[in-house]
């Protein structure tokens, strides 16, 4: 939480399984960050105010996937907030390079070398 005021640092948590999105979630606020989640593109929208501090992104969605999420933050003026790409998939540093994220975790990862990632960017 690099602000060095009293404001917390906004995470927004962008994942389709409501288990995984809840728990990463709760490990943030456990960590001291102000951590909301979003579903889908119709969710983000929502919480993109207040502006994030740090995007978690999951590639693969059910409604919309991650490019399409990019493109919304980065058209609303957003595209300096750094995104942490979470996946599964194989070809995860291809596609992260691609989508022009700030780094990426395969899944599954160590909740260490998450928090590792967080704290570098929010």
């Amino acid at each position: 939480m690099r602000d060095g005021g009293n404001r917390r640092q906004r995470v927004l948590v962008v994942e389709d399984d409501s288990d995984i999105a809840a728990l990463l979630c709760e490990i943030l606020e456990n960590e001291g960050y102000d951590a909301v989640a979003a579903s889908d593109g119709d969710d983000l929208n929502a919480q993109l105010d207040p502006r994030p501090d740090l995007i978690v992104l999951d590639l693969r969605l059910s409604r919309g996937g991650a490019e399409q999420i990019l493109q919304s933050v980065r058209a609303r003026g957003m595209g300096d907030v750094p995104v942490l790409l979470l996946s599964a998939a194989g070809d995860l540093a291809e596609r992260a390079t691609e989508l022009g994220v700030s780094a990426y975790l395969a899944k599954p990862f160590e909740l260490e070398q998450f928090l590792v990632v967080v704290r570098r960017f929010a």
